[in-house]
């Protein structure tokens, strides 16, 4: 009797999870169809707009007037962009398109550059055309390998990903992506979707970069061009950041040399109780500084703990205005820029964190200052500021303007006049070029309870 109650609970439980295991089986594929259905809307999306932006980028070079240059140019751009969207969205992101997705960007951003130019009225020049040139040929070849991918998709069963075999002792293997090129120079055939993304990316390492000026070229200067020209050793910079705790408010403090850095900023990194500051080898200053203590209730108004910070700013020895606060509850973050001649230089600035229980700076980063900041010609000749109001919108009230230095795509400057004005019930930053009158920047105002926004 017990026999047959445990031979018929065995059958039970083996039905349950045979239709259990049915019923995942089941629900896998239908999420694996739905998973490659998306996969395929992307990927045709990807390769419509790689080869629309290829035709676009052959336009623009063949485009004779600046209306047509605008307009291709900028259709490049924004498929550019849809183009990097919709390759981020197929598995292949497992291999880091880093190539492909630098290429795209790349186009993308000079074509923004380019179409900025153009719509200003600047005439592109022969380096402008033999780089534009240059991005069109290599997209070429790059749009050829992937609709020859996707000819291979559409008429052959071809995977998204690498498909697993049984490996020995019933271990799972995955089968080896096939290589770029096959023997004597043979091109191999490809194993799936995402491998023959990898092989197009594994062949464009081969090739050389750009060399033009960018943000997504260069993201930095070579070497910082504000530091001091000098070296200091260990002691030194030990000196150095003492000097600095005492003058920002602690009392007699004695620092430990945590460990040692490198790069164009790299130096001494010091702790004492719960901050720690960077202090550049070269130039002998204080580079980033952090104190993580808890944060007691707030005493001070924002107001009282700006002009408390400032004063900390100024008795270390920084002749810097106050540009922007945000307010975060228990404490505030601020910018400060450099200011010469009356002209204040966004590129040197520095970013504050200050407490609102006591006042102290609780953040300094000066690093975009020692990046940036180098002797500039500040006696060119500039338009009357009458003049250049005449560029803006008629419809634009100005509510204040002053003459700015700001950065360009590529650490480029330009010297403006940045008018502060409201329009349709809304408040701009509009930067005019001091010296040609162009337009350089508009930046939107937006107003929030924590301060404002520009986007």
């Amino acid at each position: 009797m017990n026999g047959r109650f445990w031979l018929r609970t065995l059958a039970v439980a083996l039905t349950l999870s045979l239709m259990w295991g049915v019923s995942q089986f089941q629900r896998a594929e239908d999420l694996k169809i739905i998973s490659e259905n998306n996969y395929s809307h992307s990927f045709a999306n990807f390769v419509s707009q790689v080869d629309g932006l290829e035709t676009n980028l052959a336009k623009s070079r063949a485009a004779g007037t600046p209306t047509q240059q605008v307009f291709y140019l900028s259709q490049s751009w924004q498929q550019s962009e849809t183009a990097v969207n919709n390759l981020s969205l197929l598995p292949a992101k497992e291999f880091g398109l880093n190539y492909v997705d630098q290429i795209l960007n790349q186009i993308g951003e000079y074509t923004r550059i380019l179409t900025q130019q153009v719509a200003k009225g600047e005439v592109l020049n022969s380096n402008n055309q033999k780089t534009l040139g240059e991005m069109h040929e290599r997209l070429i070849g790059v749009n050829r390998n992937i609709q020859e991918l996707n000819v291979t998709l559409m008429t052959e069963n071809v995977a998204w990903v690498e498909k697993t075999t049984p490996g020995i002792w019933g271990r799972i293997t995955q089968v080896s992506p096939a290589s770029a090129q096959g023997e004597e120079g043979e091109t191999a055939k490809i194993g799936s979707v995402s491998s023959g993304l990898e092989q197009l990316d594994a062949s464009l390492q081969k090739l050389p970069p750009f060399s033009y000026s960018g943000q997504i070229d260069t993201h930095s200067v070579p070497e910082p061009l504000g530091l001091p020209d000098k070296n200091i050793d260990e002691e030194q910079a030990r000196t150095v950041a003492t000097d600095f705790l005492t003058h920002i408010g602690y009392t007699s403090p004695t620092v430990e040399l945590v460990r040692t850095s490198n790069g164009p900023l790299g130096g001494y990194i010091w702790k004492y109780n719960s901050a720690t500051l960077d202090i550049s080898k070269k130039g002998g200053v204080v580079t980033l500084f952090i104190d993580e203590r808890p944060l007691e209730e707030s005493r001070l108004t924002i107001e009282q703990a700006v002009d408390k910070a400032m004063n900390t700013l100024k008795d270390i020895g920084w002749h810097v205005v106050q540009t922007s606060i945000e307010d975060f509850g228990g404490y505030i973050t601020l910018e400060a820029v450099n200011i010469e001649k009356g002209i204040h230089i966004y590129p040197d600035k520095l970013r504050l964190t200050v407490a609102l229980d006591n006042g102290r700076i609780t953040g300094y980063d000066s690093t975009a200052f020692w990046l940036f900041n180098h002797k500039r010609n500040l006696d060119i000749d500039i338009m009357d500021i009458a003049k250049a109001n005449k560029s803006l919108n008629p419809n634009m009230k100005v509510l204040s303007s002053k003459p700015v230095i700001i950065s360009r795509p590529g650490w480029e400057e330009a010297f403006c006049y940045e008018f502060r004005g409201s329009m349709n019930g809304e408040e701009f930053l509009v930067y005019i070029n001091a010296t040609e009158g162009s337009e350089e920047k508009i930046q939107r105002i937006i107003k929030t309870p924590r301060g404002e926004y520009l986007q």
